[in-house]
């Protein structure tokens, strides 16, 4: 299972793309190189809010940890994830 789902089509509103990141503190996470964000995105977090919009508002499971169900929806999403300051500040676009 990929351990970042979201690699690659994840970016920030100035159009750099996150990459994966791991942290004794918060575990897996996104991370800005552009230097707009001051801290990494917590993996689980938005992606749950992915999912769900893939999903049409399914709820995960319940748990922050990335299911393989999860997993499969994520790698099927073929869109473009944009990450402004906060996780509310989030725009999904499909591809074109």
């Amino acid at each position: 299972m990929d351990q970042h789902p979201l690699c690659g089509r994840l970016f920030c509103r100035c159009g750099q793309r996150f990459i994966p990141g791991c942290s004794a503190l918060s575990g897996r996470e996104y991370v800005s190189v552009c230097g707009c964000r001051l801290w990494p995105i917590d993996a689980a977090a938005i992606e749950q809010r992915v999912y769900a919009h893939a999903t049409c508002g399914a709820p995960p499971s319940g748990s922050r940890r990335l299911t393989l169900s999860m997993a499969a929806v994520l790698s099927r999403f073929d869109g473009r994830i944009e990450v402004g300051g906060t996780l509310d500040d989030i725009r999904i676009m499909p591809r074109t």
